[in-house]
């Protein structure tokens, strides 16, 4: 079995709106509906849990019934960072599924993932051991200490910009949850930062430009101009 774990525990205050990122309404539809209804139509994809910002889980649920999320199972309330998100989901699917059932954990505010990428994905997972989207960068990166200067310029072709849908079995999510609670690994902003202190080796998916992350409302304008697009992101993803 093949769960995808939406992660919308998050609250920035640093976003301009009165409302989680989350949460917002576009085009009569808040963003996690969007990506709730990307997972739903998925033919791979049989279960859906939601990591959600706390007082928000009623929502979710009324959420998945006006728009048809047959697939919703559970919402969980979700924790103070990524990583806390994801073990609260891990917990609530390890009493309720096989140890090797593929988790796929995305962002609620990705909502432009497409199908393309969540079965790049699951397959790489099943190849692999996971499968977490990645794109190459286009720009130079330069290492800075105090974010006004830089002395140290990193090749763009050994950076890869990390993104959701990322795909584990959920036992190994359970390993690595458990570990980082006994190696003190704890409060990291996602499962890769985890798992990159852990000393694990992070296997690539296809990602892509079109997969934007809502951090601003710039980027929801942004989000509005490439829903309209025919088809956003076909053939627009990246080998990697």
């Amino acid at each position: 079995m093949n769960i995808g774990l939406i992660l919308a525990g998050g609250f920035d205050p640093g976003f301009q709106m009165d409302i989680p990122k989350q949460f917002v309404i576009v085009e009569n539809r808040p963003v996690i509906v969007y990506t709730l209804q990307v997972f739903q139509n998925h033919p791979e994809i049989d279960m859906i849990l939601v990591s959600c910002l706390s007082g928000w889980q009623e929502m979710v649920k009324a959420y998945g019934k006006q728009f048809n999320i047959s697939k919703l199972a559970k919402i969980v309330e979700g924790g103070p960072d990524g990583q806390e998100s994801i073990r609260r989901g891990v917990v609530w699917l390890t009493e309720q599924c096989r140890p090797d059932d593929v988790v796929v954990i995305h962002d609620a505010i990705r909502p432009l993932v497409t199908d393309d990428l969540i079965t790049d994905s699951i397959r790489t997972c099943r190849e692999k051991g996971m499968g977490v989207a990645a794109v190459r960068s286009m720009d130079t990166v330069m290492l800075t200490i105090d974010g006004q200067s830089g002395r140290e310029s990193i090749s763009r072709y050994h950076i890869r910009r990390i993104q959701t849908p990322q795909s584990y079995r959920l036992e190994y999510l359970e390993h690595v949850h458990q570990e980082a609670i006994e190696k003190n690994v704890l409060h990291c902003v996602d499962n890769n930062s985890m798992l990159a202190r852990l000393g694990e080796t992070i296997h690539f998916s296809k990602g892509s430009d079109f997969n934007i992350k809502l951090n601003s409302v710039e980027d929801v304008e942004m989000f509005k101009a490439l829903y309209r697009m025919p088809k956003p992101g076909e053939g627009k993803e990246q080998a990697v």
